[in-house]
Protein backbone atom coordinates (compact mmCIF):
# COMPACT_ATOMS: atom_id res chain seq x y z
CA UNK A 1 0.00 0.00 0.00
CA UNK A 2 3.24 2.31 0.21
CA UNK A 3 2.64 3.29 3.17
CA UNK A 4 5.24 4.60 6.03
CA UNK A 5 6.56 3.21 9.17
CA UNK A 6 4.48 5.45 11.13
CA UNK A 7 0.74 4.35 8.96
CA UNK A 8 2.64 0.53 10.06
CA UNK A 9 2.44 1.12 13.36
CA UNK A 10 -0.78 2.99 13.94
CA UNK A 11 -3.10 0.47 11.81
CA UNK A 12 -0.60 -2.15 14.05
CA UNK A 13 -1.59 -0.66 17.43
CA UNK A 14 -5.25 -0.49 16.65
CA UNK A 15 -5.79 -4.35 15.85
CA UNK A 16 -2.94 -4.35 18.95
CA UNK A 17 -5.81 -2.66 20.94
CA UNK A 18 -8.75 -5.64 20.16
CA UNK A 19 -6.62 -8.47 20.25
CA UNK A 20 -5.01 -7.61 23.38
CA UNK A 21 -7.58 -6.02 25.48
CA UNK A 22 -6.38 -6.85 28.63
CA UNK A 23 -3.42 -4.68 27.59
CA UNK A 24 -3.87 -1.71 25.44
CA UNK A 25 -6.48 0.12 23.55
CA UNK A 26 -7.94 3.42 22.64
CA UNK A 27 -9.01 3.93 26.43
CA UNK A 28 -4.81 4.02 27.37
CA UNK A 29 -1.94 5.57 26.41
CA UNK A 30 1.78 5.08 24.35
CA UNK A 31 5.35 5.64 24.45
CA UNK A 32 6.50 5.88 21.07
CA UNK A 33 10.18 6.45 19.72
CA UNK A 34 10.38 6.83 15.75
CA UNK A 35 13.77 6.77 13.60
CA UNK A 36 13.44 9.14 10.30
CA UNK A 37 16.57 7.51 8.01
CA UNK A 38 15.94 10.24 5.22
CA UNK A 39 17.14 12.91 7.88
CA UNK A 40 18.74 10.91 10.69
CA UNK A 41 16.58 12.17 13.29
CA UNK A 42 15.20 10.86 16.31
CA UNK A 43 12.12 11.90 18.13
CA UNK A 44 9.72 10.51 21.13
CA UNK A 45 6.20 10.86 21.32
CA UNK A 46 4.66 11.04 24.50
CA UNK A 47 0.89 9.71 24.27
CA UNK A 48 0.60 8.32 27.72
CA UNK A 49 -2.60 9.45 29.98
CA UNK A 50 -2.77 12.17 32.44
CA UNK A 51 -4.09 13.08 35.69
CA UNK A 52 -7.15 14.98 34.73
CA UNK A 53 -7.43 18.71 35.95
CA UNK A 54 -10.06 17.41 39.39
CA UNK A 55 -7.01 14.94 40.80
CA UNK A 56 -5.60 15.55 43.91
CA UNK A 57 -2.08 14.43 45.34
CA UNK A 58 -4.11 12.21 48.42
CA UNK A 59 -6.97 11.43 46.31
CA UNK A 60 -5.86 7.32 46.27
CA UNK A 61 -5.15 7.13 49.70
CA UNK A 62 -8.31 5.37 50.99
CA UNK A 63 -9.43 5.28 54.71
CA UNK A 64 -8.74 1.83 56.46
CA UNK A 65 -11.91 0.33 56.17
CA UNK A 66 -13.09 1.76 52.88
CA UNK A 67 -15.43 -0.89 50.69
CA UNK A 68 -16.26 2.04 47.87
CA UNK A 69 -16.11 0.86 44.30
CA UNK A 70 -13.77 3.49 43.65
CA UNK A 71 -12.47 2.27 40.06
CA UNK A 72 -13.81 5.25 38.41
CA UNK A 73 -10.95 7.35 40.33
CA UNK A 74 -8.59 5.14 38.64
CA UNK A 75 -8.86 6.54 35.48
CA UNK A 76 -6.66 9.02 33.93
CA UNK A 77 -7.78 11.19 30.35
CA UNK A 78 -7.05 8.57 27.72
CA UNK A 79 -4.37 9.55 25.33
CA UNK A 80 -4.29 6.94 23.01
CA UNK A 81 -6.07 8.07 20.13
CA UNK A 82 -4.97 11.47 19.50
CA UNK A 83 -1.55 10.01 19.92
CA UNK A 84 -2.04 8.08 16.45
CA UNK A 85 -3.74 11.08 15.13
CA UNK A 86 -0.82 13.47 15.68
CA UNK A 87 1.59 10.55 14.48
CA UNK A 88 -0.41 10.40 11.42
CA UNK A 89 -0.23 14.38 10.87
CA UNK A 90 3.41 14.20 10.89
CA UNK A 91 4.88 10.86 9.49
CA UNK A 92 1.59 9.27 7.92
CA UNK A 93 1.06 9.16 4.15
CA UNK A 94 -2.16 6.88 3.87
CA UNK A 95 -5.49 8.35 4.10
CA UNK A 96 -6.62 8.22 8.01
CA UNK A 97 -9.19 5.55 7.42
CA UNK A 98 -7.42 3.32 5.59
CA UNK A 99 -5.45 2.54 8.87
CA UNK A 100 -8.73 2.20 10.95
CA UNK A 101 -11.21 0.15 8.66
CA UNK A 102 -8.91 -3.30 9.15
CA UNK A 103 -9.91 -3.48 12.94
CA UNK A 104 -12.86 -2.52 12.57
CA UNK A 105 -13.42 -5.51 10.35
CA UNK A 106 -11.90 -7.83 13.14
CA UNK A 107 -14.04 -6.16 15.49
CA UNK A 108 -17.40 -7.34 13.77
CA UNK A 109 -15.77 -10.56 12.48
CA UNK A 110 -14.34 -11.15 15.57
CA UNK A 111 -10.62 -12.05 16.32
CA UNK A 112 -9.72 -15.54 17.62
CA UNK A 113 -8.48 -16.28 21.97
CA UNK A 114 -5.14 -16.74 22.35
CA UNK A 115 -3.89 -19.21 24.72
CA UNK A 116 -2.35 -15.73 26.82
CA UNK A 117 -5.52 -14.04 26.41
CA UNK A 118 -7.28 -17.16 27.44
CA UNK A 119 -5.51 -17.61 30.70
CA UNK A 120 -5.51 -13.82 31.77
CA UNK A 121 -9.57 -13.52 31.26
CA UNK A 122 -9.84 -16.64 33.65
CA UNK A 123 -7.10 -15.56 35.93
CA UNK A 124 -9.65 -12.35 36.43
CA UNK A 125 -12.95 -14.10 35.66
CA UNK A 126 -14.24 -13.34 39.26
CA UNK A 127 -14.06 -9.09 38.17
CA UNK A 128 -15.60 -9.60 34.69
CA UNK A 129 -18.38 -12.10 36.01
CA UNK A 130 -18.92 -8.57 38.34
CA UNK A 131 -19.07 -5.88 36.34
CA UNK A 132 -21.77 -6.30 33.65
CA UNK A 133 -19.68 -4.03 30.93
CA UNK A 134 -17.02 -6.74 30.61
CA UNK A 135 -19.35 -9.84 30.90
CA UNK A 136 -21.18 -9.07 28.47
CA UNK A 137 -18.16 -9.61 25.97
CA UNK A 138 -15.80 -11.52 27.49
CA UNK A 139 -18.02 -14.36 28.84
CA UNK A 140 -19.39 -17.18 26.52
CA UNK A 141 -23.57 -17.22 27.07
CA UNK A 142 -23.66 -20.67 26.16
CA UNK A 143 -20.60 -21.55 28.96
CA UNK A 144 -21.37 -18.95 31.37
CA UNK A 145 -17.28 -18.99 31.52
CA UNK A 146 -14.48 -16.46 29.72
CA UNK A 147 -13.83 -17.44 26.38
CA UNK A 148 -11.47 -20.19 25.40
CA UNK A 149 -8.58 -20.82 22.76
CA UNK A 150 -9.77 -20.61 19.80
CA UNK A 151 -12.87 -19.18 20.33
CA UNK A 152 -13.66 -15.52 18.77
CA UNK A 153 -14.76 -12.50 20.58
CA UNK A 154 -16.82 -9.63 18.55
CA UNK A 155 -16.47 -6.13 19.74
CA UNK A 156 -19.39 -4.59 17.85
CA UNK A 157 -20.08 -1.60 20.23
CA UNK A 158 -16.38 -0.66 19.80
CA UNK A 159 -16.71 -1.26 15.94
CA UNK A 160 -19.36 1.33 15.58
CA UNK A 161 -17.11 3.87 17.56
CA UNK A 162 -13.81 3.20 15.08
CA UNK A 163 -16.26 3.54 12.02
CA UNK A 164 -17.16 7.44 13.71
CA UNK A 165 -13.08 7.99 14.49
CA UNK A 166 -12.14 6.67 10.78
CA UNK A 167 -15.18 9.53 9.40
CA UNK A 168 -14.21 11.96 11.92
CA UNK A 169 -10.88 11.08 12.94
CA UNK A 170 -9.77 12.34 16.82
CA UNK A 171 -11.92 14.90 17.15
CA UNK A 172 -14.87 12.35 17.68
CA UNK A 173 -13.11 11.95 20.90
CA UNK A 174 -11.12 15.41 21.62
CA UNK A 175 -13.68 17.97 20.19
CA UNK A 176 -16.13 20.13 21.51
CA UNK A 177 -18.32 18.28 18.13
CA UNK A 178 -17.31 14.82 18.43
CA UNK A 179 -19.66 12.42 18.42
CA UNK A 180 -18.33 9.83 21.13
CA UNK A 181 -17.09 11.79 23.78
CA UNK A 182 -20.74 12.94 25.02
CA UNK A 183 -21.76 8.84 25.01
CA UNK A 184 -18.17 8.07 26.75
CA UNK A 185 -19.13 11.04 29.24
CA UNK A 186 -22.14 9.70 30.44
CA UNK A 187 -20.63 6.16 30.82
CA UNK A 188 -17.73 7.88 33.02
CA UNK A 189 -20.34 9.96 34.52
CA UNK A 190 -22.23 6.36 36.04
CA UNK A 191 -18.77 5.02 37.50
CA UNK A 192 -18.02 8.57 39.27
CA UNK A 193 -15.16 9.73 37.21
CA UNK A 194 -13.74 12.84 38.03
CA UNK A 195 -12.89 12.99 34.27
CA UNK A 196 -14.55 16.25 32.41
CA UNK A 197 -14.81 17.12 28.60
CA UNK A 198 -12.71 20.06 29.65
CA UNK A 199 -9.79 17.25 29.99
CA UNK A 200 -10.27 15.90 26.76
CA UNK A 201 -9.97 19.17 25.01
CA UNK A 202 -7.13 20.11 26.67
CA UNK A 203 -5.19 17.04 26.35
CA UNK A 204 -2.08 16.95 23.94
CA UNK A 205 0.96 14.34 23.30
CA UNK A 206 4.19 15.69 23.25
CA UNK A 207 7.13 15.41 20.74
CA UNK A 208 10.20 15.06 22.53
CA UNK A 209 14.07 14.46 22.08
CA UNK A 210 14.95 11.03 23.44
CA UNK A 211 17.49 9.76 25.42
CA UNK A 212 20.33 8.32 23.57
CA UNK A 213 23.36 6.99 24.99
CA UNK A 214 26.89 5.40 22.63
CA UNK A 215 27.72 2.33 23.16
CA UNK A 216 30.58 0.41 22.18
CA UNK A 217 31.64 3.48 20.56
CA UNK A 218 29.78 2.66 17.54
CA UNK A 219 25.96 2.27 18.22
CA UNK A 220 23.45 4.79 19.71
CA UNK A 221 20.78 3.91 21.30
CA UNK A 222 18.07 6.04 21.66
CA UNK A 223 14.48 5.55 23.80
CA UNK A 224 11.82 7.14 25.86
CA UNK A 225 13.08 9.80 28.19
CA UNK A 226 11.51 10.34 31.67
CA UNK A 227 8.78 10.07 32.79
CA UNK A 228 9.48 6.40 30.87
CA UNK A 229 12.35 4.83 31.36
CA UNK A 230 14.68 4.91 28.85
CA UNK A 231 16.73 7.29 30.34
CA UNK A 232 17.64 4.85 32.93
CA UNK A 233 17.69 2.02 30.52
CA UNK A 234 20.42 3.69 29.41
CA UNK A 235 21.67 4.80 32.44
CA UNK A 236 22.51 1.00 33.11
CA UNK A 237 24.19 0.41 29.67
CA UNK A 238 26.78 3.33 30.02
CA UNK A 239 27.62 1.66 33.58
CA UNK A 240 27.95 -1.52 31.77
CA UNK A 241 29.68 -0.01 28.51
CA UNK A 242 32.66 0.91 31.26
CA UNK A 243 33.68 -2.64 31.45
CA UNK A 244 36.02 -4.25 29.07
CA UNK A 245 35.93 -7.76 30.19
CA UNK A 246 32.26 -8.77 29.98
CA UNK A 247 31.81 -12.00 28.79
CA UNK A 248 28.30 -14.04 28.04
CA UNK A 249 29.06 -17.56 30.59
CA UNK A 250 31.19 -15.29 33.23
CA UNK A 251 28.99 -15.15 36.43
CA UNK A 252 31.12 -11.81 37.21
CA UNK A 253 29.61 -10.16 34.20
CA UNK A 254 25.97 -11.39 35.90
CA UNK A 255 26.89 -10.45 38.91
CA UNK A 256 27.95 -6.35 37.25
CA UNK A 257 24.84 -6.69 34.92
CA UNK A 258 22.16 -7.22 38.53
CA UNK A 259 24.67 -4.88 40.58
CA UNK A 260 23.53 -2.08 37.07
CA UNK A 261 19.37 -3.26 37.79
CA UNK A 262 19.80 -2.69 41.47
CA UNK A 263 21.55 1.17 40.93
CA UNK A 264 19.30 1.70 38.22
CA UNK A 265 15.99 1.13 40.08
CA UNK A 266 17.56 2.87 43.18
CA UNK A 267 17.81 5.87 41.05
CA UNK A 268 14.01 5.28 39.74
CA UNK A 269 12.65 6.10 43.20
CA UNK A 270 13.63 9.71 42.85
CA UNK A 271 12.32 10.55 39.50
CA UNK A 272 8.97 11.00 37.62
CA UNK A 273 7.51 13.18 34.88
CA UNK A 274 10.36 15.92 34.34
CA UNK A 275 7.81 18.58 33.83
CA UNK A 276 6.81 18.03 37.48
CA UNK A 277 9.72 17.21 39.19
CA UNK A 278 11.05 19.60 42.04
CA UNK A 279 14.47 21.52 41.86
CA UNK A 280 16.38 19.11 43.90
CA UNK A 281 16.15 16.20 41.27
CA UNK A 282 17.03 18.35 38.45
CA UNK A 283 20.96 17.48 39.49
CA UNK A 284 19.79 13.27 39.03
CA UNK A 285 18.48 13.88 35.92
CA UNK A 286 21.85 15.56 34.86
CA UNK A 287 23.72 12.76 36.31
CA UNK A 288 22.14 10.01 34.16
CA UNK A 289 23.74 11.37 31.50
CA UNK A 290 26.58 11.90 32.68
CA UNK A 291 29.81 9.83 31.83
CA UNK A 292 31.33 10.75 35.12
CA UNK A 293 28.52 9.53 36.98
CA UNK A 294 28.25 6.16 35.14
CA UNK A 295 32.14 5.35 36.44
CA UNK A 296 31.16 6.51 39.93
CA UNK A 297 28.57 3.74 39.81
CA UNK A 298 30.82 1.70 38.50
CA UNK A 299 32.98 2.26 40.94
CA UNK A 300 30.10 1.43 43.41
CA UNK A 301 29.59 -2.23 42.29
CA UNK A 302 32.27 -4.61 44.41
CA UNK A 303 32.73 -7.44 41.82
CA UNK A 304 32.92 -9.23 45.10
CA UNK A 305 29.56 -9.00 47.08
CA UNK A 306 26.58 -7.35 46.43
CA UNK A 307 24.11 -5.21 49.55
CA UNK A 308 21.26 -5.62 51.00
CA UNK A 309 20.69 -2.02 52.08
CA UNK A 310 18.95 -0.07 50.01
CA UNK A 311 20.46 3.23 50.46
CA UNK A 312 23.60 1.84 49.22
CA UNK A 313 21.51 1.89 46.02
CA UNK A 314 20.56 5.43 46.36
CA UNK A 315 17.23 4.20 47.31
CA UNK A 316 14.92 6.99 49.23
CA UNK A 317 11.44 6.20 48.03
CA UNK A 318 9.12 3.63 46.21
CA UNK A 319 7.15 3.87 43.35
CA UNK A 320 3.95 1.58 42.63
CA UNK A 321 4.75 -1.49 40.35
CA UNK A 322 3.67 -0.71 36.65
CA UNK A 323 1.51 -3.53 34.85
CA UNK A 324 0.53 -5.03 31.69
CA UNK A 325 1.40 -3.60 28.18
CA UNK A 326 1.85 -4.49 24.37
CA UNK A 327 4.72 -3.66 22.08
CA UNK A 328 5.18 -2.97 18.60
CA UNK A 329 8.19 -2.43 16.14
CA UNK A 330 8.48 -1.38 12.66
CA UNK A 331 11.15 -1.28 10.33
CA UNK A 332 10.19 0.25 6.79
CA UNK A 333 11.82 -0.52 3.43
CA UNK A 334 13.31 2.79 3.08
CA UNK A 335 15.24 2.64 6.74
CA UNK A 336 12.70 4.53 8.85
CA UNK A 337 11.54 2.44 12.36
CA UNK A 338 9.19 2.89 14.96
CA UNK A 339 9.11 1.47 18.65
CA UNK A 340 6.04 1.69 20.67
CA UNK A 341 4.99 0.44 24.02
CA UNK A 342 1.34 1.26 24.49
CA UNK A 343 -0.45 -0.03 28.23
CA UNK A 344 -3.74 0.53 30.34
CA UNK A 345 -1.92 -0.18 33.11
CA UNK A 346 -3.49 -3.41 35.18
CA UNK A 347 -4.86 -6.09 32.95
CA UNK A 348 -8.05 -5.10 31.68
CA UNK A 349 -7.47 -1.60 32.81
CA UNK A 350 -9.99 -0.24 35.97
CA UNK A 351 -12.43 -3.17 34.63
CA UNK A 352 -14.87 -0.60 33.33
CA UNK A 353 -15.78 -0.80 29.59
CA UNK A 354 -17.90 2.19 28.49
CA UNK A 355 -21.10 0.20 27.09
CA UNK A 356 -21.70 3.15 24.78
CA UNK A 357 -18.53 3.14 23.10
CA UNK A 358 -16.63 0.02 24.00
CA UNK A 359 -14.08 1.46 25.57
CA UNK A 360 -12.27 -0.29 27.92
CA UNK A 361 -10.99 2.54 30.56
CA UNK A 362 -7.15 2.73 31.80
CA UNK A 363 -6.63 2.56 35.53
CA UNK A 364 -3.11 4.90 35.05
CA UNK A 365 -3.89 7.26 38.04
CA UNK A 366 -2.52 3.76 40.21
CA UNK A 367 0.67 3.96 38.71
CA UNK A 368 1.11 7.45 40.84
CA UNK A 369 2.53 7.59 44.15
CA UNK A 370 0.59 8.58 47.21
CA UNK A 371 1.57 10.17 50.42
CA UNK A 372 1.38 8.82 53.91
CA UNK A 373 1.87 5.04 53.06
CA UNK A 374 4.78 3.14 53.07
CA UNK A 375 5.32 0.39 51.15
CA UNK A 376 6.06 -3.52 52.21
CA UNK A 377 9.67 -3.20 52.17
CA UNK A 378 9.76 0.50 54.42
CA UNK A 379 10.48 2.87 51.75
CA UNK A 380 8.04 5.82 52.10
CA UNK A 381 6.26 6.88 48.73
CA UNK A 382 8.49 9.07 46.41
CA UNK A 383 7.42 13.08 45.97
CA UNK A 384 8.55 12.82 42.71
CA UNK A 385 5.72 10.45 41.19
CA UNK A 386 2.72 12.43 43.49
CA UNK A 387 -0.32 13.25 41.57
CA UNK A 388 -0.75 16.69 39.85
CA UNK A 389 -3.11 17.79 37.64
CA UNK A 390 -2.02 16.92 33.98
CA UNK A 391 0.80 15.22 35.17
CA UNK A 392 1.98 12.00 33.44
CA UNK A 393 2.97 8.66 35.88
CA UNK A 394 6.02 7.37 35.65
CA UNK A 395 6.36 3.41 33.65
CA UNK A 396 9.16 1.15 32.84
CA UNK A 397 8.17 1.47 29.06
CA UNK A 398 11.31 1.69 27.01
CA UNK A 399 10.46 1.57 23.14
CA UNK A 400 14.26 1.80 21.74
CA UNK A 401 15.75 2.18 18.32
CA UNK A 402 19.60 1.14 17.65
CA UNK A 403 21.19 3.17 15.13
CA UNK A 404 24.84 3.87 13.72
CA UNK A 405 25.92 6.30 11.23
CA UNK A 406 26.77 4.28 8.28
CA UNK A 407 24.25 1.51 8.51
CA UNK A 408 21.23 3.33 9.81
CA UNK A 409 18.72 1.07 11.98
CA UNK A 410 20.54 -2.03 13.96
CA UNK A 411 17.56 -2.81 16.58
CA UNK A 412 14.49 -1.46 17.16
CA UNK A 413 13.33 -3.39 20.41
CA UNK A 414 10.69 -3.16 23.34
CA UNK A 415 8.74 -4.92 25.60
CA UNK A 416 5.61 -5.58 27.55
CA UNK A 417 5.28 -6.87 31.42
CA UNK A 418 5.10 -3.89 34.06
CA UNK A 419 8.12 -3.03 35.95
CA UNK A 420 9.99 -6.32 34.23
CA UNK A 421 10.64 -4.22 30.50
CA UNK A 422 13.59 -1.91 31.53
CA UNK A 423 15.58 -4.96 32.58
CA UNK A 424 14.30 -7.37 29.65
CA UNK A 425 15.27 -4.21 26.79
CA UNK A 426 18.45 -4.15 29.03
CA UNK A 427 19.36 -7.68 28.75
CA UNK A 428 18.43 -7.77 24.98
CA UNK A 429 20.46 -4.80 24.33
CA UNK A 430 23.58 -6.10 26.23
CA UNK A 431 23.24 -9.70 24.34
CA UNK A 432 23.40 -8.38 20.59
CA UNK A 433 25.42 -5.16 21.37
CA UNK A 434 27.95 -6.53 23.88
CA UNK A 435 27.95 -10.16 22.97
CA UNK A 436 27.00 -10.12 19.42
CA UNK A 437 24.52 -12.80 19.68
CA UNK A 438 21.92 -13.49 16.93
CA UNK A 439 18.22 -11.95 17.52
CA UNK A 440 16.81 -15.61 18.10
CA UNK A 441 19.71 -16.62 20.95
CA UNK A 442 19.35 -13.46 22.34
CA UNK A 443 14.82 -13.77 22.32
CA UNK A 444 15.30 -16.73 23.77
CA UNK A 445 18.07 -16.81 26.39
CA UNK A 446 16.55 -17.34 30.14
CA UNK A 447 16.59 -14.06 31.66
CA UNK A 448 17.39 -12.54 35.32
CA UNK A 449 15.83 -9.66 36.97
CA UNK A 450 16.18 -7.32 39.97
CA UNK A 451 14.12 -4.29 40.88
CA UNK A 452 15.99 -3.59 43.91
CA UNK A 453 12.70 -4.44 46.30
CA UNK A 454 12.22 -7.20 46.75
CA UNK A 455 15.60 -7.64 47.72
CA UNK A 456 16.76 -10.62 45.55
CA UNK A 457 17.60 -11.95 42.05
CA UNK A 458 14.46 -13.54 39.76
CA UNK A 459 15.62 -16.42 37.84
CA UNK A 460 13.94 -18.34 34.87
CA UNK A 461 14.06 -22.33 35.02
CA UNK A 462 16.99 -22.92 32.56
CA UNK A 463 19.63 -20.32 33.50
CA UNK A 464 22.91 -21.27 33.60
CA UNK A 465 23.00 -22.65 37.07
CA UNK A 466 27.26 -21.54 37.00
CA UNK A 467 26.02 -18.16 37.10
CA UNK A 468 23.13 -18.47 39.45
CA UNK A 469 26.21 -20.18 42.19
CA UNK A 470 28.18 -17.21 41.04
CA UNK A 471 25.85 -15.26 42.11
CA UNK A 472 25.07 -16.27 45.28
CA UNK A 473 28.99 -16.61 46.02
CA UNK A 474 28.45 -13.03 45.95
CA UNK A 475 25.58 -12.60 48.64
CA UNK A 476 23.02 -12.48 46.38
CA UNK A 477 19.65 -13.90 47.37
CA UNK A 478 18.36 -16.01 44.39
CA UNK A 479 14.53 -17.49 43.60
CA UNK A 480 12.89 -19.28 40.55
CA UNK A 481 10.31 -17.39 38.91
CA UNK A 482 7.54 -19.20 38.69
CA UNK A 483 6.30 -19.68 34.71
CA UNK A 484 2.46 -18.09 35.72
CA UNK A 485 4.69 -15.11 37.03
CA UNK A 486 5.83 -14.12 34.30
CA UNK A 487 8.88 -12.56 32.96
CA UNK A 488 8.48 -9.55 30.38
CA UNK A 489 7.69 -10.52 26.88
CA UNK A 490 9.99 -8.84 24.46
CA UNK A 491 9.44 -8.00 20.44
CA UNK A 492 12.68 -6.93 18.03
CA UNK A 493 13.69 -6.64 14.53
CA UNK A 494 17.34 -6.17 13.85
CA UNK A 495 19.51 -5.57 10.43
CA UNK A 496 23.10 -6.30 10.31
CA UNK A 497 25.88 -4.75 8.42
CA UNK A 498 25.10 -6.92 5.30
CA UNK A 499 21.19 -5.49 5.68
CA UNK A 500 20.08 -8.97 6.62
CA UNK A 501 16.71 -7.72 8.71
CA UNK A 502 15.05 -10.44 11.26
CA UNK A 503 12.32 -10.56 13.48
CA UNK A 504 11.16 -12.09 16.34
CA UNK A 505 8.66 -12.32 19.19
CA UNK A 506 9.03 -13.60 22.57
CA UNK A 507 7.70 -17.16 23.49
CA UNK A 508 6.51 -16.25 26.73
CA UNK A 509 3.31 -14.53 25.57
CA UNK A 510 3.63 -15.20 22.24
CA UNK A 511 2.83 -12.74 19.42
CA UNK A 512 3.48 -12.22 15.47
CA UNK A 513 5.92 -11.20 12.66
CA UNK A 514 4.84 -9.55 9.33
CA UNK A 515 6.63 -9.12 6.11
CA UNK A 516 4.64 -6.15 3.66
CA UNK A 517 6.12 -6.35 0.52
Amino acid sequence: MNGTAADAAIATLFCEGVTCPQSMGIGGGFLLTIYDRGNDRVETLNARETAPAAATEDMMVKPGNSTKDERGLLIAVPGELKGYWVLHQKYGKLEWSTLVQPTIDLCRKGHMVTGYLERILARTRVKIHAEPSLREIFINPSTNDTWKEGDYIKRLALADSLEIIANEGVHALYSKNGTLLPKLMQDLKGFDSILTEDDFYNYEPKWEAPSTVTIRDKSEVHSFPLPGSGTLQNFMLKVLDGYNDLNVTDPLTWHRVVESFKFGYGLRTKVGDPTYLLTSSHGLLANLSSSSYAEYIRSQIHDNETFDKYSHYGAEFANPEDHGTAHVCVLAANGDAVSATSTINYLLGAKIRSRSTGIILNDEMDDFSSPGTINTYGLPPSPANFITPGKRPLSSMTPTIVTNKAEGVQMVVGGAGGSRITTATVTLLLRYLFFGEDLDTVMNARRLHHQLAPMWVDYEAGFDETILEGLRRRGHDVREKTPDAGFAAATAITKNSDNVVSAAFDSRRGGSVELVA
